[in-house]
Order: C-alpha cells, then sequence, then structure tokens
C-alpha cells in the first residue's frame, strides 16, 4: 500500500468536486463537438470595448514583469468612480477569489454560514472548505427570501450572509430600499456579502448605496459580466477600511496579473 503525506481532516474529507463543470470539459466528454453558444457562465460574447482591448495590447510587452502588488491605480480608479477612498478598495482574482478571502476571514469549522437554496454554488464551495455549515433559505417568488434569510441568521446566530442583487440564477433583484431593510435588520456581528456582479446589468434603482461606515457590508463587483472580460479574473470589493485592511493581509498580493490591472483601468474609463 502506497503512502502518502496526510491532509487535514477537514480536506480529506471534502468530496472531489467543483462548483462548475466549464462548457470546455462538456465538450471534450461531447467528443469534442463544440457547442454553439456558451450560455452557462453567463458571459458577455460582445467582449471588451475596443479601447481595452487596444490597451491590453499595448501593454503586452510588458508582461515579462510581476503586476503592481499594490493595485494602486486600478483601486485609484475604482475609488474615483465609487467616490470612496483607495482605501476602502481591495482587487482580486474575481468575485471568487474574494469570497474566498471573506469565508476564510469570518468562519472556523462548524460555524453557520446562511444563503439562498440554489444560489452561487462557487460560494458553497468556499464554505464547504474553510469548514463552514451551510445554511439555505428557499427562494420565495423567484427571489431570494429577505425575510427568511433574516430569520435564519438570528436563528442561527450566523457571521457571515451571502446576497446577490440583481441574482444569479434566477435574473430577478431588489430595490435598494429593500436591501437597506435588510442589512439594517441583521446582527451587529453578522457580516453580509452584497454580490453585484450583474449590478451594471439591472436597474440603477437595484443597488444598494455603498456606505463606507457600515463595518458589517461588503460591496462586491466584477470586471467579468457587463464589462465582457470574464477571461483575465479580475474584481473588487468595498467596504470599510478597517475591514478592507484585514482583507489585505491574507490576500494574494501577486494574484492579479498585470493584463488584469491595465483592461480593468481601461474598463472604467471607457
Amino acid at each position: 500500500m502506497v503512502r502518502r503525506p496526510a491532509l487535514t481532516p477537514l480536506v480529506a474529507a471534502l468530496p472531489p468536486t467543483v462548483p462548475f463543470v466549464g462548457p470546455e470539459a462538456q465538450e471534450r466528454d461531447r467528443g469534442g463537438r463544440p457547442f454553439r453558444a456558451r450560455i452557462g457562465a453567463n458571459e458577455s460574447s460582445f467582449g471588451p470595448a475596443p479601447s481595452v482591448m487596444a490597451a491590453m495590447r499595448a501593454a503586452a510587452p510588458d508582461m515579462w514583469m510581476y503586476c503592481d502588488p499594490d493595485n494602486f491605480d486600478l483601486k485609484t480608479a475604482i475609488a474615483g468612480h465609487l467616490g470612496v477612498a483607495y482605501h476602502n478598495v481591495v482587487v482580486g482574482e474575481g468575485i471568487d477569489g474574494l469570497l474566498n478571502l471573506v469565508v476564510r476571514m469570518m468562519i472556523s469549522p462548524g460555524q453557520p454560514v446562511v444563503t439562498s437554496l440554489g444560489a452561487y454554488p462557487t460560494f458553497n464551495f468556499h464554505v464547504a472548505g474553510f469548514g463552514g455549515r451551510l445554511v439555505a433559505v428557499p427562494y420565495e417568488n423567484d427571489h431570494e427570501n429577505l425575510d427568511g434569510l433574516l430569520a435564519a441568521v438570528k436563528r442561527e446566530n450566523a457571521p457571515l450572509v451571502y446576497l446577490s442583487n440583481p441574482d444569479n440564477p434566477m435574473g430577478t433583484w431588489w430595490e435598494a430600499s429593500d436591501i437597506r431593510r435588510f442589512a439594517d435588520a441583521l446582527p451587529e456581528t453578522t457580516m453580509l456579502i452584497i454580490d453585484e456582479a450583474y449590478g451594471e446589468l439591472g436597474p440603477d434603482s437595484a443597488l444598494f448605496p455603498i456606505d463606507v461606515s457600515r463595518p458589517n457590508v461588503i460591496w462586491m463587483r466584477t470586471f467579468s459580466k457587463a464589462y465582457g472580460l470574464a477571461g483575465i479574473r479580475c474584481g473588487y470589493a468595498v467596504g470599510e477600511e478597517g475591514f478592507i485592511r484585514d482583507v489585505e493581509k491574507v490576500r494574494n498580493h501577486y494574484g492579479v496579473n498585470r493584463m488584469a490591472l491595465v483592461a480593468g483601468e481601461a474598463a472604467l474609463a471607457d
């Protein structure tokens, strides 16, 4: 019997699953026959703006260099775009990478995490990876059930709750006033992740105004959807300065590549 180095009990007990099976893997299973359309991941087939492609082409010769580990230029551009301070922004490898960091920061093995039943599976993947106990609340009328989520948070004394608005997969949304009511009712000890990956694709009235004085809310956005840059893996989170400073303690400082930083800045400017 071949012996191998031992994994932690948590990782050894995890099933060998991935949150999404990509179209490439499915095409291989189909004997290499390509799909006529890629719609499963909601990629923008329009791609990035011409100005963004030009900036990426111009930056290509510099790819021999590492990125700026502070992500200074992109963070400054995001802060100016949103009207917040530089220290209220952190950049990561898409929202997926940022979700991983927040779960890692907030959840110890066995602690409850509240989300909607059938919501974004990658978030659930990270919760399982850090040993969290997922508490799932069913949708109601094709919307995430805000009252049900709040009740679950209070019942479980959950330190973390996840909400996407507009929602994936339903495509529905709550108005900002409803999100504010939900956030105001949460215990101070519960962190709310608001995933706004589809924020640019919904009505402005659905965007809960960013308020960096709230220590228990973090907003997440991405360049993957409306900006047509899913392949570069770049997103950002905005929140209270103290919490963002804590994210900086654990993030991968070279995780967002130089091309992604250039593309993100150009996309905001377009």
